[in-house]
């Protein structure tokens, strides 16, 4: 019977500090390795970070190709410009022009 009680008040007072560790244990884990624990958040702020040079890079690229849009247009022709739009359109070069193919840049596009 000694024993028992022993073990019983043992139980209880041993049970109180396995809970409360367990539950820090549990949290503690979830802090860091949960959906939005740590590293979750510091993956979608690598993710943020990748779509916002994504974005700068295709706005740069779109501001390009405006401003070759706003050179085509009628009010202000740039004549070299279509010249060489026409000229790729067509094939074609003239008999006294020489042409000097390029590798593309690092972009992926020509050096145009």
């Amino acid at each position: 019977m000694r024993v028992r009680r022993a073990i019983a008040k043992l139980g209880r007072a041993v049970m109180g500090p396995f809970l409360a560790i367990t539950l820090i244990v549990y949290f503690g884990l979830n802090l860091v390795e949960g959906d939005h624990g740590l590293l979750a958040w510091l993956q979608r702020s690598r993710q943020v970070h990748g779509a916002e040079t994504t974005l700068a890079a295709t706005e740069d690229e779109l501001a390009r190709l405006r401003h070759r849009a706003d050179l085509l247009k009628g009010n202000h022709l740039d004549a070299d410009l279509l010249d060489e739009r026409a000229r790729a359109a067509l094939n074609a070069i003239g008999r006294d022009e020489i042409v000097i193919f390029t590798p593309p840049d690092e972009s992926g596009r020509g050096s145009n």
